[in-house]
């Protein structure tokens, strides 16, 4: 008896604040998806003028910038419930909009507080329930049904709620750029180096060196404001360079390094390539810190970072032009086990995302080969 006694006290007390609150404060409830007042008498007024009519009831005035806020939340696409909470002058005003009534059985707190008629029993003033669901107080025309996540009051058709716990609309995050996911790299090769005497011209076929790549990676939040973010992206990925040349000489193993010779006929004429290409893949780990900005920007994520690789494997392949025979040689070329270099990514609106890889160690061990390094730019997709 007395656990009973304590809890109508803290139900009457609890009743007691939400009515002195009451004096300073309008607190509202809109239904968003038809866009009316909940608890309003007059169905023939607009959303603004059954605003305004409330407002003016607490000597209130409903201005243009405060209207257009209420009209953005409601259009917002969100899948819960908002709020607006301002201050005009002494009283706060707090408006509840929530997407969809709430729905339940009899004891349901939508039913207990906004249909009066589910308190219709034997005839009692006043009734006092305790049950699963929460505490509901009844006196008269008002109904007071406190839960766990709020306080919900009925004086007729007009409710009022205060629900426990932040402000919804303070919580909700920027929706900024986010480089994580699946990520295919599509683009073309290019070297840089010096020229040797074994191989005085290594252009490629522009073409026809192209790099590909596919990412799987992810990011850590270092920083985040409203509009932009500073973030660690990491991640594994495997590449492969594949460096078309545009000459005749086919890279071959020596005992001393990598060689670059050409095929000779039974005549003793250079034999012509319609294909000759150096292939390499990676295992390769990216570090890429990034900024990252609204969707709606322009530019929505600058990154500049690194990566490490370790070889997978290396093969050549050359096709004669007149005879059609396939050379193909699988084999290490004294090709570097290990990589490094560095990358630049931008991510644009309405535009692929770009990116630029320069490798900073030489393709071949040293001796072994020329010394040079391989890069790769394009796009990211996906």
């Amino acid at each position: 008896m007395k656990k009973f006694i304590a809890i109508i006290c803290l139900v009457v007390s609890v009743f007691s604040l939400s009515a002195k609150e009451r004096q300073d404060s309008l607190i509202l409830k809109i239904d968003k998806r038809n866009q009316t007042l909940v608890g309003a008498k007059t169905a023939n007024r607009t959303l603004r003028e059954e605003l305004e009519s409330a407002f003016e009831k607490k000597g209130l005035f409903l201005s243009d910038s405060l209207w257009q806020n209420i009209r953005q939340a409601i259009k917002t696409d969100s899948e819960g419930d908002s709020s607006i909470s301002v201050r005009i002058g002494n009283s706060s005003v707090k408006i509840a909009i929530s997407k969809s009534p709430l729905r339940g059985s009899a004891t349901s707190r939508e039913s207990l507080v906004d249909s009066p008629e589910s308190w219709k029993n034997s005839g009692r003033k006043e009734e006092v329930r305790v049950g699963l669901d929460g505490i509901h107080v009844k006196d008269g025309n008002e109904e007071t049904h406190v839960t766990w996540d709020g306080v919900y009051h009925s004086d007729g058709k007009e409710v009022t709620k205060v629900i426990w716990g932040k402000d919804s609309t303070k919580n909700k995050r920027p929706n900024l750029y986010n480089r994580r996911g699946l990520n295919l790299y599509l683009g073309l090769n290019a070297l840089s180096g010096v020229a040797t005497a074994s191989l005085p011209d290594f252009t490629l076929d522009p073409t026809g060196s192209r790099y590909a790549s596919l990412e799987i990676s992810r990011s850590v939040t270092l920083s985040e404001g409203k509009k932009s973010a500073f973030r660690l992206g990491y991640g594994l990925e495997i590449d492969w360079y594949n460096f078309m040349f545009d000459h005749n000489r086919i890279a071959t193993k020596g005992p001393n390094g990598v060689e670059f010779t050409t095929i000779t006929s039974s005549t003793g004429k250079e034999v012509a390539m319609s294909k000759n290409k150096m292939s390499v893949s990676y295992l390769t780990m990216p570090i890429m810190p990034h900024f990252a900005f609204d969707k709606k920007s322009a530019v929505q994520m600058i990154a500049i970072g690194g990566y490490i690789s370790y070889r997978l494997d290396t093969w050549t392949k050359a096709i004669e032009e007149e005879s059609g025979n396939l050379r193909k040689e699988t084999s290490n070329l004294y090709v570097n086990p290990f990589r490094y270099g560095l990358r630049a990514e931008f991510a644009l609106r309405h535009f692929p995302d770009l990116f630029f890889s320069y490798d900073l160690s030489p393709i071949f061990e040293p001796g072994k080969g020329p010394e040079m390094r391989g890069l790769a730019f394009g796009i990211r997709l996906l």
